[in-house]
């Protein structure tokens, strides 16, 4: 059975004489979920499992140039710069210790649970720092069966598992802002209603920690007539014309490819957008906001949530 390299950093000194690196890679860790939620950590030295060296897909994405090209013109003009898809391999080893048939039954576990057509799952990356980031996965090679020396035993095996992700972002932990007019004290609502903080009533400012542009899911909760959320930082407007009553909730939900806007779960309020609206993101960095809501009342609540995506895990 080959060496494997244990994922603690509590390694041994070497004996004097002894070749030793000057730096020890801190190997993160790696867990898959599936989509019926079973969770293989991929990184557990302790029960049968690591992650080897050598894992690749990480960090950038690959990017795709449209680039417009002149007569007579040296060189070419950049007209849009698209992130692709990636694809992450990870050096796994995993074994069992007390039978071949426990071993078997261990790596059928790993076989059904990565199978791609039952849809996506998800790989969570946590370095040593604790910060987790997520992308969504799907199984493509790496466990078609290599029985060679080097590669299997009786209780063992060793192979790279690669991994589709159709999105090139990894996600961190969810953010998530609400706003509501005060129940009790000097403030009193005034229709139309501009909902923010408590220091800036009308304005409110959003720090988005990711690499690229996040997309909220708006939640609001009426009574309201009308709802404009208003993005002053990249000059887009989300504009809703349609009347709410108390208890009713509208669910605008801005994520790329899930683009929605839906009162209670059910009714189908795209039409209800006005022609100047966008699905806007919060750019990397501060996004000055305001949000007006005509019509509400102290029941009133808009909450904003959101993932930051990052472009390393």
């Amino acid at each position: 059975m080959p060496l494997l390299v244990p994922t603690s950093t509590s390694i041994a000194a070497p004996q004097p004489g002894v070749p030793w690196p000057t730096r020890i890679n801190e190997m993160p860790t790696v867990r898959f979920t599936d989509p019926g939620g079973l969770v293989t950590n991929l990184s557990d030295w302790a029960n049968g499992w690591v992650l080897q060296p050598g894992a690749k897909g990480l960090d950038m994405p690959v990017y795709a140039f449209t680039q417009d090209e002149s007569p007579g013109i040296d060189g070419y003009a950049i007209r849009q710069v698209r992130a692709g898809g990636r694809e992450i391999a990870l050096p796994v080893a995993f074994w069992a210790d007390d039978s071949r048939a426990a071993y078997l039954e261990r790596r059928r576990t790993l076989i059904r649970s990565l199978n791609p057509k039952r849809g996506e799952g998800m790989l969570t990356v946590t370095q040593a720092d604790g910060t987790a980031r997520t992308i969504g996965a799907r199984y493509t090679a790496g466990l078609e069966g290599d029985e060679s020396l080097d590669a299997a035993g009786a209780r063992w095996c060793m192979g790279v598992i690669t991994f589709a992700c159709p999105s090139p972002f990894w996600l961190g932990a969810e953010v998530t802002t609400e706003w509501r007019a005060a129940v009790g004290g000097s403030f009193f609502p005034v229709l139309p209603l501009a909902v923010g903080n408590s220091q800036v009533l009308g304005a409110v400012t959003v720090d988005n920690d990711g690499d690229d542009d996040a997309y909220p899911v708006w939640t609001v909760t009426g009574p309201a007539t009308a709802i404009s959320l208003t993005n002053l930082t990249t000059g887009e407007v989300l504009v809703l014309a349609r009347t709410i009553s108390v208890g009713d909730t509208v669910v605008i939900d801005t994520r790329e490819r899930l683009q929605t806007a839906v009162l209670n779960g059910a009714t189908n309020l795209w039409g209800d957008l006005s022609d100047a609206s966008t699905m806007w993101g919060l750019a990397p960095g501060l996004n000055d906001l305001t949000l007006t809501v005509t019509g509400s009342t102290s029941n009133t609540r808009v909450r904003m949530t959101y993932q930051p995506r990052y472009l390393a895990a």
